[in-house]
């Protein structure tokens, strides 16, 4: 019986519905049509322009009060367009970045090989340096110091190298020495570069007459020549070589005529009889990637690095 009660009323609910249903589309169409027929200042069109007079003060002050959140939600996508535009060129930017350094890093390491090889006309060219081989590696590690100390090289006793074979570079008959090789291994070796303290070489100044001198580094990255007599026509710019002479009684383990570098500044005390001459060396050690190690092949080469 409740189910049956129930049921009744739901289907009178429902009927009711479409009746009020039915009879609100019968008034629209109705008042739509009366609208429509009717002239301008018919009572239908006069109450549509009450209602409009009434809501469109209503209609401003929402616009207005909607149109800062408006405003707000533009400027927020705007901002995170154009955020989502920095980082992608921050992406791109970081790419080309990393792009132009791999170039320049290329670039360099081509220039200084490409120099290196030159080498091998100053070696074919001069009778001192015919008895050496040139062999080219790469710095791996260097000592952070002012005095650029050392450097070791990718090359060892399985290329040739030696201890006490100079190292060289630069270009063709430009190559300047730039050190000693002072420990080696089967793959690598040690440089003790020239602009190290303890680094002596043997010098001379052949446009003053190839007076002998003793060339070490007093001041990080620069060279002082001592031992050259007073009476030596030393003028500025002039060009150090290596001498190829004993030093403190024991053979130059460096042939002669490698250039180091250039006269730049000269003075002596009234009393003394020898003038010291400072050298700025031809290289910034600093700066090379690529160092060629002149390993000895003949039986003179091979005295000097021995020391015999």
């Amino acid at each position: 019986m409740a189910v049956a009660a129930t049921t009744g009323i739901a289907r009178r609910r429902a009927n009711v519905r479409r009746i009020i249903i039915a009879t609100l589309v019968i008034a629209c169409l109705a008042i739509f049509t009366g609208f429509f027929r009717e002239s301008s200042d018919g009572p239908l069109h006069g109450a549509q322009s009450t209602a409009a007079s009434i809501v469109a003060p209503v209609q401003e002050v929402a616009t207005r009060a909607v149109e800062p959140f408006r405003d707000a939600w533009g400027w927020a996508s705007s901002l995170k367009d154009a955020r989502d535009r920095a980082a992608a060129l921050e992406v791109e930017n970081a790419e080309l970045r990393g792009r132009a350094a791999d170039n320049a890093v290329r670039d360099q390491r081509i220039a200084e090989l490409e120099d290196q090889l030159g080498i091998e006309a100053l070696l074919d060219t001069s009778s001192e340096l015919g008895g050496y081989r040139p062999v080219t590696g790469l710095v791996i590690t260097r000592s952070i110091t002012d005095w650029y100390r050392n450097v070791r090289i990718s090359v060892g006793s399985s290329q040739g190298v030696v201890r006490n074979a100079p190292v060289v570079a630069g270009t063709g008959p430009g190559a300047a020495l730039v050190g000693v090789i002072t420990g080696v291994s089967s793959g690598t070796a040690d440089v003790a570069f020239i602009t190290d303290g303890r680094t002596e070489v043997g010098a001379t100044i052949p446009e003053a007459g190839n007076p002998p001198g003793l060339v070490q580094s007093t001041t990080p990255g620069q060279l002082r020549m001592t031992g050259v007599p007073r009476a030596a026509p030393v003028d500025l710019n002039q060009v150090v070589v290596t001498s190829g002479f004993m030093v403190k009684g024991l053979p130059s383990i460096y042939p002669r005529g490698i250039p180091i570098g250039r006269v730049s500044s000269t003075g002596a005390q009234e009393v003394d009889v020898q003038q010291t001459v400072q050298v700025t060396p031809y290289l910034d050690p600093r700066n090379l990637s690529y160092l060629t190690v002149l390993t000895p092949q003949s039986a003179e080469a091979k005295r000097r690095a021995s020391g015999g």
